[in-house]
């Protein structure tokens, strides 16, 4: 029986350890320092074994629980990767991630070469589903003589439009104090041959609408250096890219004024347990906490008293005569906190991902626009769209790798067919499909 040791319990990882349970029959061992949540995903399943781990140094724990294993899918914050990819390349034990490729992990290419070993990463929905199927058409246009001049990518996990009910347009499916990080991100990307790039500070402030068709309009804001990809997706230098996220608009609006109002901020921890909501807003506004707290916070943002924004910021609690709910924190912990208790899924609540690419090819004798949608709702009672869409490719990738259908070594991400063509076949299986468009220009 295959042994997979699972690193983490976030909000993605139970249909992952469903599916290796359920559909492969493994051996799971779920490392975690929450043993509560470890024990919910496992659900009393016999091959499904949990195990305490705190995931601070020294590292002798994973080093024996990742020899024990024939795979490790490490879904830990991307900081750890490293250490992780460290102890698989010691053991001689693959690895697959769902995170981006950072510098540090690059860095391991030839180690992992060098140990016989593939660590894969980038196998989710963003980034994951999103370079696959653009991958596959990148191919397909290159076999039919074409060759790309822009490629158009983005990628959303949102609520479904029947269940978007609140004036922040969002809630979340994954970990917000992740969303917090990427969103201080830099960014670039090249439109009419000249890069663009786009400090972490000034991310949402750069942001524009966009229509997909017969989905509706969206805001969009770049995801990252889009430009790396380049390479990866084997385009020629001269070629357009941008890789964007979607949201529902006024998004980059709230974000960009939480910034304003220092709730990024992620310093040392102050005392909280005898202020109030609106009193800690004050705080953050050097204002008196007798004072209008709206109108000052209207007045730093620039915005009207009665506007949109304020109306949102009103609606979370930022101004309210409530108790802080947490003791002690920086202040984004106060807004992450406020955000889980105010912009949580219920039960019924569907969420929805949306994967869309768009390249422009030019051909002998014409130019064609190809277009990939992929729209996928969770399901009510059951598990998030985001959660499969994360979890199902890591999962379908592992298996592979196991049964040695995939064969390549190093630190790679899943752009070669030997990897994303059974990916996204077997993906069918599970209602995740991309619908396909061409049109001459």
């Amino acid at each position: 029986m295959k042994q997979v040791l699972v690193l983490g319990t976030g909000y993605v990882v139970k249909p992952l350890v469903d599916y290796f349970l359920e559909e492969c029959k493994y051996q799971v061992f779920v490392a975690s320092r929450d043993n509560n949540r470890s024990g919910q995903i496992i659900a009393g399943r016999p091959n499904g074994k949990r195990i305490l781990w705190s995931a601070k140094p020294p590292y002798d724990e994973l080093n024996r629980m990742v020899g024990e294993a024939d795979l490790v899918v490490s879904m830990i914050p991307p900081s750890m990767h490293p250490i992780v990819a460290k102890a698989c390349i010691s053991n001689h034990v693959d690895m697959v991630t769902t995170s981006y490729i950072s510098p540090e992990m690059r860095a391991l290419d030839e180690e992992a070469k060098g140990a016989g070993i593939l660590i894969l990463n980038e196998i989710g929905e963003d980034p994951g589903m999103d370079h696959m199927g653009a991958q596959r058409v990148i191919h397909e246009i290159e076999a039919d003589g074409g060759k790309v001049k822009s490629l158009t990518s983005y990628g959303a996990g949102i609520p479904s439009f029947e269940h978007n009910r609140n004036p922040m347009g969002y809630k979340f499916s994954w970990s917000p104090m992740g969303l917090m990080r990427a969103g201080e991100n830099p960014a670039a990307y090249i439109k009419g041959g000249k890069r663009i790039e786009v400090s972490g500070e000034e991310l949402f402030k750069h942001n524009w609408l966009v229509d997909i068709h017969n989905l509706g309009t969206f805001e969009t804001y770049p995801n990252r250096d889009s430009t790396i990809y380049i390479d990866q997706y084997g385009l020629d230098a001269d070629v357009d890219i941008y890789r964007g996220l979607l949201r529902f608009p006024g998004w980059c609006n709230t974000m960009q004024g939480f910034k304003d109002l220092g709730l990024f901020h992620s310093g040392d921890p102050q005392e909280l347990s005898s202020m109030t909501y609106r009193q800690f807003t004050a705080s953050l506004l050097d204002a008196s906490d007798t004072q209008d707290i709206r109108q000052a916070a209207a007045d730093h943002l620039g915005e009207a008293r009665g506007s949109e924004l304020l109306a949102r910021y009103e609606w979370l609690g930022l101004f309210d005569d409530e108790p802080v709910a947490i003791s002690k924190g920086s202040p984004v912990d106060v807004l992450v906190d406020l955000m889980l208790r105010k912009m949580a899924y219920a039960a019924h609540e569907k969420d929805m991902i949306l994967i869309h690419n768009e390249i422009i090819a030019e051909f002998d004798n014409r130019i064609e626009r190809r277009v990939s949608t992929m729209r996928v709702e969770g399901r009510p009672y059951g598990h998030s769209a985001m959660s499969r869409a994360v979890s199902l490719p890591a999962a379908i990738a592992s298996r592979l790798i196991l049964e040695g259908a995939i064969c390549q070594k190093g630190v790679v991400m899943p752009t070669d067919p030997e990897i994303y063509k059974p990916v996204l076949s077997e993906l069918l299986k599970h209602d995740y499909r991309f619908e396909h468009h061409t049109s001459v220009l």
